[in-house]
């Protein structure tokens, strides 16, 4: 049995999006196939642990409001109470199969039919999945296909595939979904960059500010909405950074003569702007911000910068930028490892905290260990989770690596405290947590975890200290901490080595460090060693829920660029869809025979190598006919008759003479009489001339 990579149940019927879907895996090098839920089985599919779904790397489900209730009113005043409970239980549903599955889940809302379907229902659908699984981080919602909806909206919807076969959409729609919703899946299940570096001259601006100066370089409106997508990339969280073969002042200049521009040299976290090769200027900027080089995306227009890069440091992910700036700014909304799945208010802080540091850092370096640690003013609270803490104690259980001592991802204990810091240089936010559980006279912590940001600080003692005060208020002799060793979790067991506990081991390679509550409620931080630096923090190191296929890596950047630049449309899409394909001709074939084979080749499970094949013969059925008959319907504008389609004669060659038959047969009454107008002005030796001509075509 093939392994499933992604299971896709619908409202309608969605078998048509199969063949873009499956492009896609290819593209991306995702092993698997897709698979379909039966028509209109959402809801058990969902429940069912033995169903497609159930047994997939990735679940979509596609909805339309008018499915899911009958009767539906439309506009101001109507009544959504039976729409807003399908929407809940849908939600429901889908949490259900998320939890039980332990797959990543995308529920899309598709747009109403124009003929029976209702607009207001749409948006309302859309608002209450979007509200209800907001905080949801195993469920995602999508509300379009954005940016690859057709340009023109009559290219959505197929009226006649509708109604034949509950068939809603166009080619183009079903390739501009695909598109959307594997986007929309990578983002949520493969890790995502934290730094984004951008080169200047020829990126940020043309010209060469070294030889233009700072008042010959032009930032035209283009280059805005490439200062603009960077922005973004700001607001959402991430570092940027800037790294150019320039004077710095000449590029400080550039940025105070424009202070109208979409972010400014604030929002840059830190820059290399000097003469050293830009491989060793972002090695310099990874040891400056504590990250990886993989989690690095690096802009530039130059080839050769970018080849040198590649070489120097292939783990970054470096791009070629696309020489005319507006091809550019596309570039950047169309470039996959830029979306973010999800942006908490700790993500847009990011730039701002790591500011802080820079200043802690620089005050650390002027005085003792001892000394720093004294007048870092810190203020440690810890409080009881509640619902406002939902989505950051979620993200750090995520997130967390090497200050997480059971290395746990969720939160089971009956308690959940959140740890808040800050200092005289500003305010870390929510950047630990215990979750804990009384046992008999011992206060269990399963999990005890650390953002990276705060540790050497002594917060992870006030953590513990917290939690022995605890036990000790509630009449408890004991305070436990689970602990289970992982890859990257030293912090944790350095931290746990040097407490007065007694290891005892449960289960496989874990155990309870134990201790007196009393003991527990003494522990304090002495600075004698350096505080801990990791080199590779683990809340910006994620090690991410689960793929599509847990084999797939990040597309690598030839595969990004192509993307970003070649399969940004529905046609591009569908285009580089047939030429995958094999090529199909056959000698002689007239040109209504060619379009049919073309199409065959595309729909069919093995494509026709002569008109004499017949449909069913190479894999057709019902669904692909449906999607054939509104091919014939668009193109040539006639409908094929049944008692034609469901014969051994349904070869190419035949079906080819029933199109034009019926495009004669279908010719207007005044097209017609104005031929026969044309004829009677024509003499007698004119029409003989013609029929001539006709006889001689027909014979050579």
């Amino acid at each position: 049995m093939s392994k499933i990579a992604l299971g896709v149940a619908a409202t309608f019927t969605a078998e048509p999006l199969g063949d873009a879907l499956r492009f896609w895996l290819a593209e991306l090098g995702t092993e698997g196939d897709v698979a379909f839920a039966p028509y209109d089985q959402v809801f058990p599919s969902l429940l069912d642990p033995g169903s497609v779904l159930g047994r997939a790397g990735a679940v979509v489900v596609l909805v339309r409001a008018e499915d899911l209730t009958a009767g539906v009113a439309d506009a101001a005043g109507g009544d959504w109470a039976a729409l807003d409970a399908a929407a809940d239980d849908l939600a429901t549903a889908l949490r259900t199969s998320a939890a039980a599955a332990g797959t990543p889940h995308l529920v899309a809302v598709c747009p109403a039919s124009p003929e029976h379907g209702s607009t207001g229902a749409h948006a309302r659908l859309t608002a209450r999945l979007a509200q209800t699984l907001e905080d949801d981080r195993a469920v995602a919602v999508l509300t379009s296909a954005e940016p690859y909806e057709p340009a023109d909206p009559e290219a959505v919807h197929d009226a006649f595939a509708d109604r034949t076969g509950n068939v809603p959409y166009t080619d183009h729609y079903f390739a501009a979904l695909a598109a959307a919703v594997v986007r929309r899946l990578q983002a949520v299940t493969t890790p995502r960059p934290k730094v984004v570096v951008a080169d200047c001259d020829g990126t940020l601006w043309d010209g060469v500010v070294g030889e233009d100066g700072p008042d010959g370089v032009v930032i035209g409106p283009e280059h805005e909405e490439i200062w603009r997508e960077l922005a973004r990339q700001v607001a959402a969280g991430r570092l940027l950074c800037l790294c150019s073969k320039n004077e710095e002042k000449d590029v400080r200049e550039v940025f105070a003569r424009h202070p109208g521009l979409p972010f400014g040299l604030d929002d840059v976290t830190a820059m290399r702007v000097g003469w050293e090769a830009k491989s060793q200027a972002l090695r310099s900027l990874a040891d400056e911000l504590n990250l990886g080089l993989d989690s690095f995306v690096f802009l530039d227009d130059s080839p050769v910068e970018c080849a040198e890069v590649r070489a120097g440091c292939p783990e970054v992910l470096t791009l070629q930028m696309p020489p005319r700036a507006a091809e550019a700014a596309a570039f950047l909304r169309h470039c996959w490892p830029l979306d973010l799945a999800a942006v908490t208010e700790a993500d847009r802080e990011r730039t701002r905290r790591y500011q802080e540091e820079r200043r802690r850092e620089q005050a650390r370096g002027e005085m003792s260990l001892a000394d720093f640690f004294a007048t870092l003013d810190l203020r440690v609270t810890i409080t009881p989770a509640g619902p406002a803490h939902e989505a950051r104690a979620a993200q750090l259980a995520e997130r967390t690596n090497q200050f997480n001592l059971s290395g746990t991802r969720r939160l089971d204990g009956d308690e959940t405290f959140v740890v808040d810091v800050s200092d005289r240089f500003g305010d870390y936010g929510v950047v630990g947590l215990t979750d804990v559980r009384t046992d008999g006279d011992t206060l269990r912590a399963g999990a005890f975890l650390l953002s990276c940001r705060a540790l050497g600080r002594g917060v992870e003692h006030r953590m513990l200290a917290h939690l022995g005060a605890l036990a000790r208020d509630r009449g408890l002799a004991r305070v436990a901490l689970s602990f289970r060793a992982t890859e990257r979790n030293q912090p944790a067991r350095d931290f746990l080595a040097a407490l007065p506990a007694t290891a005892e081991p449960y289960g496989e390679e874990a155990a309870w460090y134990v201790l007196a509550a009393a003991d527990a409620a003494a522990v304090v931080h002495s600075p004698v060693h350096p505080p801990v630096h990791p080199s590779d923090p683990a809340e910006e190191r994620a090690a991410g829920p689960v793929r599509i296929d847990p084999t797939a890596v990040p597309a690598g950047w030839a595969a990004v660029e192509r993307i970003a630049t070649r399969l940004t449309r529905p046609e591009e899409i569908l285009d580089a869809m047939r030429a995958a394909r094999p090529a199909t001709e056959a000698a002689g074939a007239t040109p209504v025979e060619a379009t049919v084979m073309r199409w065959w080749a595309e729909l069919l499970d093995k494509p026709p190598t002569s008109v004499n094949d017949g449909f069913f013969e190479l894999g057709g059925h019902s669904l692909r006919l449906v999607q054939f008959m509104a091919r014939v319907r668009a193109e040539f504008g006639v409908e094929l008759p049944f008692d034609t389609l469901y014969t051994t004669s349904f070869t190419i060659a035949e079906v080819a003479k029933v199109i034009e038959e019926r495009q004669l047969a279908e010719t207007g009454d005044e097209e017609l009489a104005g031929l026969l107008d044309e004829l009677a002005g024509l003499s007698d030796e004119e029409i003989d001339a013609l029929l001539e001509s006709g006889l001689e075509s027909g014979n050579g």
